[in-house]
C-alpha cells in the first residue's frame, strides 16, 4: 500500500514583517467542505487590517483547530485541506458525545463539579477575583465559574454555599434570577485583542517613549467656508460630487508641510529622516480602534483627487476592507473629530512620524472686528509634536503658515 497523504496543512499567515499573532475573524468553509485552490477561505484581521486568505490548495477543509476570536501564532497549523480521495466526511466524535449523554452522566457532572471544588480547597488554590484588589480568595467550581461569567457576575461578592463557603453553580443561578441591587456588580467584559490591542499598545508606547509638546491656535474659517460654498455650486451645476472641509484641510496641510518638512519627518533614534514627499495619514475612528489609512503623494493631488480618495479610504476602512499597505508608511496624521462636536482636542503620535494635527468642529464665536465684536466660524486646531526632532518654535511656524493658509485659501482651489 502507498504512503497515506497527511493533506495539506493551513497555518495561521504572516502578513506583516513584525507579525507574531493573527486573530482570525471567521472561517468562509465548513468544515467538511471542499474547496477550490484560490477561492476565499477565511477572514485574518493582523495590525488593524482585515485580509481575505484564499486556499492554498484545493481539498476538504479537515481537522479545525482554531475558532473565530482566537489568537493564534503566526505559522501554527489550524486546518488541513485532505485531498478527494480521502473523502468528505469529517468526525464529529465530540458532538455525539455531547448530542447522546445520558441523564446519569449530567448527574456525574454535578458530583464532578463538588470534587473539583473540594480538590482546589485541598490543595490550598485560591483563584482570585479578576480586576479586583481583594485578598479574599475565591473558590468556585468551573461551571460557577462558566455561569458567572455568561451572567456577567463578579465572583467576588458571591456567597457560596458549597464545601469551605466555595461558590456551586446553584449559587450563580440563584443570583441571576434576582434583580440587579447596588450588592451585584454586572459588566462586560471586553477583550483586548485584535486590533484594540494593537492601537493600546502603539498609544502606550507612543506616551512613554515620545515627549509630545502640543501648540493651538485659533483659525478663522469665513473665506474657506464661503469658498468651499462657491465651489460646491459650481460643482452641483456639472452634476459632480460638492467639497467637504476636510479635503482642504488635508491640501492646505501638504502646503504647509513642505514649507517645514521637520513636521514631515520621521525619528528614528539616531536619524531623523524629513521627506520631501507627504504621505498623509488620516485617522479614522471604527467600533474598536482607530485605523490611519495613507493619502501618498498627497502633494501632487487637486482638492478632487483628495477627496474622491479620502471617501474610498475612508469608506473601506470602515466596513474593513483596507490592506495592510494601505495604512504603512505616513509622514504626518490627521486628526478630525469636528464632525463629532469635539471642539478641541490633543491626538497622540503615530510614532515613527514627528506630527498629528488635532482638528476640532467649526463654531460661530465672538471675535472683536475694527472695534466691534462679532460672529465668525472659527476652528480650533492643535499639532503635537515629538520634543526630540522638533523644537517649539519650528512647531509654532508650521502652525502659523497652516493658520495664514486656511484663512486665505484662494490658492488651494488652484
Amino acid at each position: 500500500m502507498g504512503k497515506r497523504s497527511p493533506g495539506k496543512e493551513i497555518v495561521m499567515p504572516a502578513l506583516e514583517m513584525a507579525q507574531e499573532h493573527g486573530l482570525l475573524v471567521r472561517w468562509l468553509k465548513a468544515e467538511g467542505e471542499f474547496v477550490q485552490k484560490g477561492e476565499p477561505l477565511m477572514e485574518i484581521e493582523t495590525d488593524k487590517a482585515l485580509t481575505e486568505i484564499e486556499s492554498p490548495d484545493s481539498g476538504t477543509l479537515s481537522r479545525i483547530s482554531a475558532q473565530p476570536g482566537d489568537e493564534v501564532p503566526v505559522g501554527q497549523v489550524i486546518a488541513v485541506l485532505l485531498p478527494l480521495s480521502e473523502g468528505t466526511t469529517v468526525p464529529r466524535a465530540l458532538d455525539d458525545a455531547n448530542a447522546q449523554k445520558t441523564g446519569s452522566a449530567r448527574a456525574a457532572e454535578g458530583e464532578q463539579e463538588l470534587r473539583q471544588v473540594s480538590q482546589v480547597a485541598a490543595l490550598g488554590a485560591v483563584p482570585m477575583a479578576e480586576g479586583r484588589a481583594s485578598l479574599r480568595p475565591i473558590l468556585a467550581s468551573p461551571k460557577a465559574r462558566r455561569l458567572a461569567a455568561e451572567a456577567k457576575i463578579d465572583l467576588s461578592i458571591v456567597a457560596g454555599s458549597g464545601p469551605g463557603k466555595a461558590i456551586l453553580p446553584e449559587d450563580i443561578l440563584r443570583l441571576s434570577a434576582q434583580k440587579p441591587t447596588r450588592d451585584v456588580l454586572q459588566y462586560t467584559a471586553i477583550a483586548v485583542k485584535g486590533m484594540r490591542r494593537t492601537t493600546a499598545e502603539r498609544l502606550q508606547r507612543s506616551a512613554q517613549e515620545a515627549p509630545h509638546i502640543a501648540i493651538s491656535m485659533s483659525v478663522d474659517m469665513f473665506l474657506a467656508k464661503r469658498q468651499l460654498q462657491d465651489w460646491s455650486a459650481s460643482q452641483r451645476s456639472s452634476g459632480q460630487t460638492t467639497l467637504s472641509i476636510t479635503p482642504l484641510i488635508c491640501r492646505a496641510l501638504v502646503v504647509s508641510l513642505l514649507q517645514h518638512p521637520r513636521l514631515n519627518s520621521h525619528f528614528l533614534g539616531e536619524e531623523i529622516r524629513e521627506y520631501h514627499v507627504v504621505h498623509l495619514g488620516i485617522a479614522v475612528a471604527l467600533g474598536d480602534g482607530v485605523v490611519v489609512p495613507v493619502i501618498r503623494n498627497a502633494e501632487t493631488k487637486n482638492l478632487d483627487s483628495v477627496q474622491s480618495e479620502l471617501a474610498d479610504l475612508t469608506s473601506r476602512a470602515r466596513s474593513g476592507r483596507l490592506q495592510s499597505h494601505e495604512m504603512k508608511g505616513s509622514t504626518f496624521t490627521l486628526s478630525n473629530l469636528g464632525m463629532f462636536g469635539v471642539e478641541q482636542f490633543t491626538a497622540i503620535l503615530n510614532p515613527p512620524e514627528v506630527g498629528i494635527l488635532s482638528v476640532g468642529t467649526i463654531l460661530d464665536t465672538p471675535v472683536g472686528s475694527n472695534g466691534q465684536v462679532v460672529l465668525r466660524p472659527v476652528m480650533q486646531m492643535t499639532v503635537n509634536a515629538d520634543h526630540r526632532a522638533v523644537d517649539g518654535v519650528v512647531a509654532a511656524r508650521f502652525m502659523s503658515t497652516l493658520k495664514k493658509t486656511l484663512e486665505d485659501p484662494g490658492p488651494l482651489f488652484t
